[in-house]
């Protein structure tokens, strides 16, 4: 029987049985043994300050409590608790500090109220976003003028004038 060179190669690629995670019949992680791996991760983990984090477990269900820098800490804390075997479900509690004027930190939870960090226009007939269209064509109207093309005239006359004039030039050649 003939054989080809990669039929070797092709053998060796066979998937072979994955039994990872699978344990004995009835066994189940101790909730002080998942509650150990996830604190040993997140101390670990080079890209989340654990020290504001709070970890419990009750029947394999974790629950994450306290603060993190940033949403991306939340979900890699998350994701951590997770991976750990024996988790069935991961309660992510956490809150995301937010820096306040004076430089301390402060935690806007879910359902809490946050102020707006600018006034907004009041009785504009476009809705809310009315200040936001103003502050963009004022800064349109300035980087007309960096790029050196001169803002438009005001007066809705000087452009029908300027129009005009122009056609007129067109209409000579």
């Amino acid at each position: 029987m003939h054989r080809h060179p990669w039929s070797e190669e092709f053998a060796k690629m066979r998937p072979e049985a994955r039994y990872r995670g699978v344990g004995p019949r009835n066994y189940r992680r101790s909730d002080e043994r998942i509650l150990e791996d996830i604190n040993e991760r997140l101390t670990d983990d080079h890209h989340i300050d654990a020290s504001d984090i709070g970890v419990k477990v009750e029947g394999g269900e974790v629950t994450l409590s306290g603060t993190v820098a940033d949403r991306a800490a939340r979900r890699r804390a998350e994701d951590i608790a997770e991976s750990v075997s024996g988790v069935g479900h991961v309660q992510n509690d956490l809150r995301v500090a937010s820096r306040a004027g004076s430089g301390r930190t402060a935690t806007v939870g879910v359902g809490e109220r946050v102020e707006p960090a600018a006034p907004q226009g009041e009785g504009s007939v476009t809705g809310p976003g009315a200040p936001a269209r103003d502050a963009m064509v004022a800064a349109l109207d300035n980087s007309s003028m960096v790029l050196g093309k001169q803002p438009l005239p005001e007066d809705d006359t000087l452009r029908r004038g300027d129009a005009m004039v122009g056609s007129e030039r067109r209409d000579r050649r």
